[in-house]
């Protein structure tokens, strides 16, 4: 999930090892919990929930790889436990689809960043927080001790299906947004191509996608849950997103263009 901290993507559940020291900083990770628009990337300078500084940060690379990795290595070292380890081949593919989408956000997606800006250390270990209890809960719901077998039924196929579309647009998506930057240059620029054509949020669209089918195909309340949060996360970042380049860019923004779902909304 950009985890997009995504998202992908901001992934910014807080867990209580984070430890917050403030009241205020209480509130901001509760609320960006609940989808509040998390201050990284173009909002990282920016006052969010009345907080103008957040701390120290970390170069864009370094907090995307370590933010995701624990969505892959906790499920790795888990499924190597006794007891653990799917008992059935659905299990096992899921298990490979989620790997396979941390294994990319934590070791491929950062070398591809472009310019990116520094996130907080503050929102980069929330992010951690976040992906360390999610691997372990779906690594669990998959694979553990207590783990269910998984159908191979119609509603298995179909999110599969879903599941692989939304990866492929949301990879494809990332890649429209690398390529409007050239190497060295920070700035933005107006997205195109794709759904971008039809939507500011595509690559958040994909994503959303991409786990609803995973939670279709796995039907454990550990992949309900993680959709939900990816739905809280991002969704309201593609709205600020929306504004954000209309408000920028004005008059050269396209007009038709929707904040996440096309033509609607």
């Amino acid at each position: 999930m950009r985890t997009p901290c995504h998202i992908h993507r901001v992934d910014c559940v807080i867990d209580a090892t984070c430890q917050p020291h403030t009241p205020s900083t209480r509130y901001a990770g509760a609320a960006l919990s609940l989808g509040a628009v998390a201050p990284y990337g173009r909002y990282a300078d920016a006052k969010a929930l009345g907080i103008s500084d957040w701390g120290p940060k970390v170069p864009a690379q370094l907090a995307w790889c370590l933010q995701e990795l624990p969505s892959l290595v906790v499920p790795l070292v888990c499924l190597v436990r006794r007891g653990w380890g799917p008992t059935k081949a659905t299990n096992g593919v899921l298990l490979l689809c989620f790997l396979a989408h941390y294994a990319n956000r934590a070791l491929v997606y950062p070398l591809r960043i472009r310019g990116g800006a520094p996130p907080p250390l503050y929102v980069m270990a929330s992010a951690f927080s976040f992906t360390l209890v999610n691997g372990y809960l779906q690594a669990g719901a998959l694979g553990g001790p207590w783990a269910s077998a998984v159908p191979g039924d119609a509603a298995f196929g179909g999110g599969l299906l879903l599941f692989g579309a939304g990866a492929l647009g949301n990879a494809h998506h990332d890649a429209l947004l690398r390529s409007l930057r050239l190497p060295g240059e920070t700035g933005y620029k107006v997205p195109v191509g794709g759904l971008f054509e039809y939507v500011s949020g595509a690559n958040y669209l994909c994503e959303m996608i991409e786990w609803a089918g995973f939670a279709l195909a796995c039907r454990t309340r550990a992949a309900h849950i993680f959709a939900a949060c990816v739905v809280f996360n991002l969704a309201p970042r593609a709205v600020s997103h929306h504004a954000w380049y209309r408000d920028k860019f004005g008059d050269a923004y396209p007009a038709q263009r929707r904040a996440l779902v096309p033509f609607l909304f």
